[in-house]
């Protein structure tokens, strides 16, 4: 029987769908790149005011200089009709020679990727361009799938602009061709960037500990990430450090190197280092990765031996490799050229140097194991470029697609040997009321015949059109999993739970309570796209909502307890200032186990939960079940 809450939440999510979907059938502006840029702009009447009055006072002069950045960086923002001519231009330069490759890489602040003429007017753009290290051009050229030399290849330039934004050092890039002459078959292209401002400093302090971070997303203009945490316990005298270092691409290779390590309070470590080269595109030819790890923690393993915490150790060698050949001999076409098929291998030893007893753990889950795994798949992948998704008025990708494909192989464990067999499909692409991707998982082990740990495992995500109410503009965001175990085993390391951490779970749910082996998480989300600033700053409201179901295996999941939360939440972005983003939220959660019913959480719901379905078949994995099992 459903409570008065209950009933005030469905009709809070009703009342948001149906004016959300109502909003989507009225007047859309035509997309593509899908959506356009003409988001009417209210005047930022602070700014006006303290750039009127800017003499006046000190205050106001401090305003002006320090904070409030030239509006005329918005106008150097490239339109939709913009964006379309130069990417068809491509093809019709399709064949001919690139002579050179010029790249002008511009600072943070101040400068454009369509005017290279303009240049930082403010003292603490200046400044903040001084402390800036411009990333490397030889680094941009390296993300770049053509050579001085080559034919011009339209699909692949357009891939390598996609690369390049796609780098968290990056705001903009705009890659263009230009013939020499009127009748050379050889041409020039330019590559122009804007640099993000990259160092990110961190420090919080509570229940007297002190946390230092300090991490560049472009350490020397090289592209590459070093992260580094310090936390001090004062009351212990004990600290932990965190430092994580990651190279993107080697040598125009695509080839990744991440170095990690990690050791907290308690001694407890992780240390590892992978090298991988993914399907960084649809016209990839080969991936493969090495991965080492070990790690010692611990975990609370629910007993009765009032035993509260477990130690363990482990390590982990992790190899594989792939192919992608043509899924069609003609590759003149598009569609041909991003269809592929794929052949994968797999090898993973994890080895528990320390773990339970078997008071503690009877059926000996986590102990060693060997699996061998292969995988064959087709898959069709590119992406569309929209607007107004999770960041405001900036190009992004949208990987659309199909993928089908099979898995299988040998696990060895606790002296003994497992068929895995596993199928995934998934598809994605915008239609008429907005974009939807879906994903169908099913696996099982198979022991003398009888299958064992089944798992089916279904995604949905959707986003509406954008829509307009007067000046402002919004989307819907759905997204939905559902996880189905069957056969598995009455433990904790193979159940799921609703933790933030134990994908998918509820933002902000920490408790590892309820145990289960199925659940049915939805979330609801409504952004909007605001056309009012304060002092640079737009402020956007967004709203989060999440219900859940989950219960064990010999339980019906749609008759057990309801969880819900509801979140509410203001982006603030910014197009005149030198300061990042930010964001405040506040959820409501209507139970969570050993803390209580009805709870409120600030900062607790991020509107950045969104994600897209994968529809790349590369690496040989287990079906995702929980953060307690490698998949």
């Amino acid at each position: 029987m459903k409570t008065p809450v209950l009933n005030q939440y469905f009709f809070f999510v009703f009342c948001t769908l149906i004016w959300g979907t109502s909003y989507t059938q009225i007047k859309q502006p035509k997309d593509s790149i899908r959506t356009q840029d003409t988001l009417q702009v209210k005047e930022d009447k602070l700014q006006n005011f303290v750039e009127k009055n800017k003499n006046n006072n000190k205050f106001n002069k401090f305003l002006y200089k320090y904070l409030v950045k030239n509006p005329r960086s918005q106008e150097g923002e490239e339109t939709t009709k913009q964006f379309r001519e130069r990417h068809r231009s491509f093809k019709k330069m399709e064949g001919k020679i690139i002579r050179n490759i010029h790249v002008i890489s511009q600072d943070p602040f101040g400068y454009s990727v369509l005017d290279t003429t303009q240049k930082p007017e403010k003292w603490i753009e200046r400044a903040g361009n001084d402390l800036h290290v411009r990333t490397k051009d030889f680094i941009l050229k390296n993300y770049l799938l053509q050579e001085e030399g080559d034919a011009l290849d339209s699909l692949k330039i357009e891939e390598s602009e996609r690369l390049i934004r796609s780098q968290r050092f990056i705001r903009r890039v705009r890659i263009e061709a230009k013939t020499i002459t009127s009748s050379s078959d050889s041409i020039d292209l330019y590559v122009y960037s804007l640099d993000a401002w990259t160092i990110v400093p961190g420090f919080s302090y509570a229940n007297k500990k002190a946390n230092f971070k300090l991490r560049d997303k472009n350490f020397l203009g090289l592209g590459h990430d070093f992260s580094n945490t310090y936390r001090e316990n004062f009351e212990t005298k004990a600290n932990s450090f965190k430092t994580n270092y990651r190279v993107p691409n080697i040598e125009n290779t695509y080839i990744s190197l991440n170095i990690d390590y990690d050791v907290n309070e308690a001694n407890q470590y992780t240390k590892g280092i992978s090298i991988n080269r993914n399907f960084f595109s649809p016209l990839t030819r080969w991936a493969g990765g090495i991965r080492l790890n070990q790690r010692t923690y611990s975990d609370s393993i629910p007993n009765t031996l009032e035993i509260p915490t477990q130690h363990f150790k482990t390590s982990l060698q992790d190899y594989w490799a792939a192919i992608s050949l043509n899924l069609f001999k003609n590759t003149a076409f598009f569609g041909s050229r991003t269809s592929k098929f794929i052949v994968s291998a797999r090898y993973f030893n994890q080895k528990y140097l320390n773990s339970p007893g078997l008071d503690l753990d009877p059926y000996n889950f986590y102990s060693d194991q060997k699996f061998l795994l292969f995988g064959v798949g087709v898959a069709q992948r590119y992406y569309v470029q929209d607007r107004f998704i999770k960041n405001y008025n900036i190009v992004e990708d949208v990987p659309i697609g199909t993928t089908l494909g099979i898995t299988s192989g040998v696990q060895n464990k606790n002296g003994s040997n497992r068929l895995y067999v596993a199928g995934r499909a998934a598809i994605g692409n915008y239609f008429r009321l907005g974009y939807f991707g879906s994903e169908l998982q099913y696996g099982t082990f198979y022991s003398h015949g009888k299958r064992e740990q089944s798992l089916l495992s279904i995604k949905a995500n959707y986003f509406t059109k954008l829509f307009s109410y007067r000046n402002w503009k919004f989307r819907n965001f759905i997204w939905s999993d559902f996880i189905f175990g069957e056969n598995r085993i009455d433990f904790y390391g193979d159940q799921v739970t609703l933790r933030d951490e134990d994908s998918p779970g509820i933002s902000g749910f920490n408790s590892i309570e309820p145990l289960g082996t199925k659940k049915w998480i939805t979330n609801f989300e409504l952004q909007s796209y605001s056309p009012y600033s304060l002092l640079g700053f737009r402020i956007s409201p967004f709203i989060n909502s999440s219900i859940a179901l989950i219960s064990k295996e010999n339980e019906n999941l749609f008759k057990s307890k309801l969880f819900s939360k509801i979140g509410f939440g203001i982006m603030f972005t910014n197009d005149y200032l030198v300061f990042d983003n930010f964001q405040i939220s506040v959820a409501w959660y209507n139970s969570i186990p050993y803390e209580g019913n009805s709870i409120f959480k600030f900062n607790a719901v991020d509107n950045q939960d969104f994600q897209y379905i994968d529809y790349e078949f590369g690496k040989p994995k287990l079906i995702e079940y929980n953060s307690r099992t490698i998949n």
